[in-house]
């Protein structure tokens, strides 16, 4: 069995932040765990995994691969979601890959996406060297295919979308022309445009982390009206400055 698996700790409560210590062996020799070779910030890294007990289950540092802060937060984040997170650590998603759907991977992000799961809930790494969960991505996005920082959200888009077509449930999708809501009420409205999109797109990313937003556009010149529901997964929030004095 593992080490310490039949040690018990007693939990005390405080409001303390976690912190971790490390003690090194005085035999032991050190591990270079970040090599340099040309001597360029951002590039040439080599940055590996290390083995140790984190400070609770799930919490486990993420080695930045070059400029990969982006993808790091990210992973951080969608680690959180804890019943997309127990889909892939209890195996489910095996049952719903779908190997032939052309926008997808081919189940190859979705597996990489399960290993990184199981290294960070597996206790056996305080700190991660996310490199095939960053490569598999890579090779379906070459923009993401170096070590140049990115925004965030495009590599949680693609990300997301990327997992929810490897494990869309819809084999082979139907023709849906645009749903038109104008004159309608809005709640059969976003019933009925739901079931459309429910035909193209099912999956356990659609269950948690989309949603729809009523859009209602007039023309200025003819005056026309239009009423759709569009389906999103983020939402972009503006950071507005704090106010003087405040």
């Amino acid at each position: 069995c593992q080490v310490n698996t039949h040690q018990t700790r007693e939990k005390k409560q405080t409001d303390a932040p976690a912190t971790a210590s490390y003690v090194m062996e005085s035999k032991r020799e050190l591990v270079e765990v970040m090599k340099p070779f040309n001597n360029i910030h951002g590039s040439g890294f080599v940055r590996e995994s290390l083995r140790g007990n984190p400070i609770a289950s799930g919490t486990v540092g993420l080695h930045n691969l070059g400029n990969s802060c982006y993808m790091n937060s990210i992973l951080q984040c969608l680690n959180q979601i804890k019943p997309i997170t127990n889909f892939f650590l209890q195996g489910e998603y095996l049952k719903e890959i779908n190997k032939n759907n052309p926008l997808g991977s081919g189940g190859r992000i979705s597996t990489a996406y399960a290993s990184f799961l199981n290294d960070v809930w597996g206790n056996d790494y305080s700190i991660l060297a996310p490199r095939l969960l960053k490569q598999t991505v890579g090779s379906f996005a070459p923009q993401f295919n170096n070590n140049f920082q990115h925004d965030s959200q495009e590599f949680c888009q693609f990300l997301m979308d990327g997992l929810h077509e490897d494990l869309n449930r819809v084999k082979n999708k139907p023709y849906v022309e645009q749903f038109e809501a104008y004159g309608m009420e809005d709640r059969l409205a976003a019933e009925e445009s739901w079931r459309n999109h429910l035909k193209r797109h099912d999956s356990i990313f659609v269950d948690y982390t989309q949603g729809m937003h009523r859009s209602h556009l007039t023309c200025p010149g003819c005056g026309r009206e239009s009423v759709k529901f569009d389906v999103y997964s983020s939402i972009s929030l503006p950071l507005v400055p704090p106010k003087s004095g405040s």
